[in-house]
């Protein structure tokens, strides 16, 4: 484990007590908080990580007004998609050199596994090397054919100030969905962390910095959530891309009509729904399903947290999910061997296990787990057991509430066709997935599904060529893909004549 101060630069405004005191970045300049939030405690060590963070707007006023002034008056979003690529593809190679270090900073803000770190590190690079490449290739169409005298063509232009906001739970792979496509795009950006988690972005601003990008294109306000509605109804901020729980998410959307109509990217919550058929290959299924319940905690938006089995295997799945999680390995996040760290705070932690609470007494049945985990050989706090459920009951809590942590919850179906319907019934739509060895059986699941992805035999899996996005409750619009480069432009149309013509009416 190594200092991170250097790796935040000039956000470290201060020392109290031998602890950093970290503030805002707005013009590469680190800006102290008014208003003070209580000193954030690291899941993985115990201690105090950092003193800062406002409880205020902790100055939204201010960074939008540098992001405006270096959008309007600025060359970023003038610049050639080629000199924009290179800034990002250099910031891919900054980041990938000091890899270790990013990783061990996310074990300290959210207490998840090293080789989980190194893992979302790793998908951060690979992001800004995918956006680095389509930064250079942002383009309209051409129409010759509407009229002889007319020549159209359409062009995408950067759509001006993006508001970043990025939840805790992957706080640099997250970013990295959403700042490379903005900084492609030509935008300039306020980035507003979870005051949980802010260390990665400042981080990478940081790094963005060393490869040549201007001060004022990036500032990044470390704030509770009045900045993020602050952000998100400024008249200077033009488009808001968001990844949080489904009730901010309307917030957000709601607050985003408030002064002026502007493009919201919304990833919501989610309640992935995983249906193994009788035609699965159990062994593969019990250890992918295990990843996808338990991965960093089960604190995933895509987590596969309700599993609907065919009721022929459904208790031998159960049986056996249980029993491999009473042995996966709890312990030091920075134990290359640990297979589960601890919760992201105390309050989150007393959250999930009151949820677990709510579901035994609606019905579900407790397999395992479901209760405080201590944890010897390590300062890590707080542990939850890993926890199967067990419930024939669709309005059970723990099959329609996303609890956020390291529960699942297992149901028998008796139908391949019902089960779609009983998934579908969901207020949410992130994200499904399919186990089964039956080619026709995959592919009919797949299109019976209304979510906005679904894997076959896999889960979680998230590449930046591929767009990821939401229906329902969990959100709307994509991030990833050539459409989340796109969301963050505006499309103009351009008609040429060769000579004055006639108004329409009278041709």
């Amino acid at each position: 484990m190594t200092s991170w101060t250097d790796l935040i630069g000039p956000a470290v405004v201060a020392e109290r007590d031998g602890v950093p005191v970290i503030g805002s970045l707005i013009a590469g300049r680190g800006v102290a908080a008014e208003h003070e939030l209580d000193p954030r405690i690291s899941p993985a060590t115990g201690t105090v990580l950092f003193h800062g963070g406002d409880k205020g707007e902790g100055g939204v006023e201010d960074a939008l007004a540098t992001a405006r002034a270096a959008f309007d008056d600025g060359p970023w979003g003038r610049a050639t998609g080629r000199d924009r690529g290179r800034v990002l593809a250099r910031t891919a190679m900054l980041l990938e050199q000091r890899a270790e270090r990013f990783a061990e900073m996310l074990v300290l803000e959210t207490g998840k596994p090293i080789r989980e770190a190194r893992g979302e590190v790793a998908a951060t690079v690979n992001a800004f090397e995918y956006f680095a490449g389509l930064a250079r290739d942002l383009n309209g169409r051409t129409l010759r054919d509407i009229s002889p005298d007319l020549f159209a063509f359409t062009v995408r232009e950067p759509a001006g100030v993006a508001g970043l906001i990025i939840p805790w739970n992957f706080p640099l792979a997250i970013l990295g969905q959403k700042l490379p496509p903005a900084l492609a795009a030509g935008c300039t950006v306020v980035v507003k962390p979870s005051p949980l988690t802010p260390l990665s972005t400042l981080a990478v601003a940081a790094l963005l910095s060393e490869a040549g990008l201007d001060p004022g294109v990036m500032s990044v306000v470390v704030a509770d959530g009045a900045a993020g509605a602050a952000l998100v109804a400024h008249p200077d901020s033009d488009v808001i891309s968001f990844t949080g729980s489904t009730g901010t998410g309307r917030r957000i959307a709601a607050a985003a009509g408030s002064q002026r109509l502007k493009r919201v990217a919304m990833e919501a919550g989610g309640k992935t729904p995983v249906i193994v058929t009788r035609n699965a290959d159990l062994d593969e299924a019990v250890e992918g399903l295990l990843f996808a319940s338990f991965f960093n905690q089960g604190q995933v938006c895509v987590a596969g947290s309700r599993i609907l089995a065919d009721a022929r295997i459904a208790e031998e799945l159960t049986s056996r999910m249980a029993a491999r999680a009473s042995t996966m390995r709890l312990g030091d996040p920075y134990d290359a061997a640990t297979e589960m760290g601890p919760l992201v705070s105390a309050a989150h932690y007393e959250g999930v296990l009151a949820g677990v609470g709510k579901a035994v007494s609606q019905g579900a049945t407790l397999v395992s787990g479901g209760a405080p985990a201590e944890v010897a050989g390590t300062a890590a706090a707080p542990f939850l057991s890993p926890t199967v459920l067990w419930s024939e009951e669709d309005t059970n809590h723990g099959v329609r509430e996303e609890l956020f942590g390291p529960v699942v919850v297992v149901q028998p179906y008796e139908d391949v066709v019902d089960v779609a319907r009983r998934a579908n019934r969901s207020s949410f739509g992130l994200a499904a997935s399919v186990w089964t060895t039956d080619l026709d059986e995959a592919l009919d699941l797949t299109f019976a599904l209304r979510t906005g992805t679904v894997w076959v035999n896999g889960s979680t899996d998230a590449f930046p060529e591929l767009p990821l996005g939401g229906r329902r409750d969990s959100g709307y619009a994509a991030e990833f893909g050539r459409e989340g480069l796109e969301f963050f432009t505006e499309l103009k149309t351009v008609q040429m004549r060769r000579a004055a013509a006639p108004a329409w009416y009278a041709r």
